[in-house]
């Protein structure tokens, strides 16, 4: 059965950082009603470049309320050198109109949590995690520890920090890999990400650990939990293949 088709417009492009955009689409006049998507999941774009068509996915980076409030769907990417969607939406213009299929993915929350919730994201793999930011905030008022761990190479290539800084409720740590000097009052810590398992007091039976992002650091990350007995259904992923973009 062929993958029903949206087509969408860009609304808008936003710099999020040095290295990543947001791209803002809206759907067509009468397709809203027929899209719908759970916070986590995400969908894939249809570029046409020189006569080839190209398919790229994208976490989708706002909450369902939002989407729903606005009828926008938010996505962020990130640059590559000589990348296909990289060099297509630097290039495009605010009203051009592509295709979307979706949603797709089951990196989406439980409806009950027994222990702690560990998000995990390097670069745009933050953005599903932005999409649960509502859940998030109930899951916390509930009494659940949601802690977020963000990873980048530098500082000015951060991503959705001031959302996450708005919690009070959910702990927040921001990994940078390269960054020399450090801003512990604003919760940045030097290394990777994995470097935080081991300060977050983990208990292999109830809690559950999401990681999104570069597939290696999400490999090292895996390695690292089963070492420290965790099953893995207490683990969930979603992994970015980088084709070129």
């Amino acid at each position: 059965m062929p993958v029903p088709l949206f087509p969408v417009t860009l609304s808008k492009k936003q710099q999020l950082s040095s290295n990543t955009l947001q791209l803002s689409f809206e759907l067509v006049s009468g397709e809203s009603d027929r899209f719908s998507f759970v916070a986590g999941q995400f969908i894939q774009l249809f570029l046409e470049v020189d006569g080839t068509l190209y398919k790229r996915s994208y976490s989708i980076a706002n909450s369902p309320e939002d989407f729903n409030a606005t009828g926008q769907i938010e996505v962020a990417l990130s640059f590559v050198n000589e990348g296909i969607a990289s060099e297509f939406f630097q290039k495009a213009e605010p009203g051009i109109t592509i295709n979307i299929a979706g949603p797709f993915g089951a990196l989406i929350l439980p409806e009950t949590l027994p222990g702690q919730l560990v998000l995990v994201g390097t670069g745009t793999g933050i953005a599903p995690y932005r999409s649960m930011i509502p859940q998030l905030t109930v899951l916390a008022d509930q009494g659940v520890s949601v802690t977020v761990v963000m990873g980048f190479r530098f500082r000015q290539e951060s991503i959705y920090i001031d959302d996450f800084a708005k919690l009070s409720e959910v702990a927040h740590r921001i990994c940078l890999s390269r960054e020399a000097d450090l801003h512990a009052d604003q919760y940045e810590h030097a290394g990777y990400v994995q470097n935080q398992f081991e300060s977050l007091n983990l208990n292999p039976e109830q809690d559950v650990i999401y990681l999104c992002g570069n597939p290696g650091m999400i490999d090292d990350c895996v390695t690292l939990l089963r070492d420290m007995g965790f099953p893995p259904r207490q683990i969930k992923r979603e992994k970015y293949v980088y084709s070129g973009h």
